[in-house]
């Protein structure tokens, strides 16, 4: 464990990457991301592979839906993931890729669950 980065530890266990466009929340104008999914979190970068300074940090265990919303952004391949803080837009490149990052961060989701719910058992 790095006492220092946590990041870093959970960088180590990377589920899926790859480029999506994201909605910043100030200008609504569109950014391309690297974005990465790891076990507890999606992270965004401004550059493929560049694991530092990320521009957003979405803990898994805050996500209450991903799903489509097309209809919402009127762009095709997009998708939305809404926490109690902030809904995150974001597009993917193609309908397969939209449901590849839709399909990992879900079950992503579903592990982070289980395993909260083995540790409680544990108590």
């Amino acid at each position: 464990m790095n006492p220092n980065n946590p990041m870093l530890d959970d960088l180590k266990s990377i589920m899926k990457e790859g480029y999506l466009e994201k909605e910043s929340r100030l200008l609504k104008s569109w950014r391309r991301r690297w974005f990465v999914l790891t076990q507890t979190t999606l992270y965004s970068f401004k550059a493929e592979k560049t694991y530092n300074s990320p521009t957003e940090v979405i803990s898994l265990k805050t996500v209450s839906t991903i799903k489509s919303c097309q209809e919402d952004t009127k762009r095709e391949h997009s998708f939305k993931i809404d926490t109690p803080e902030v809904t995150y837009f974001l597009v993917a490149q193609n309908n397969q890729e939209k449901e590849s990052w839709i399909g990992a961060i879900g079950k992503a989701m579903v592990k982070l669950n289980m395993r909260k719910h083995n540790s409680d058992d544990d108590d």
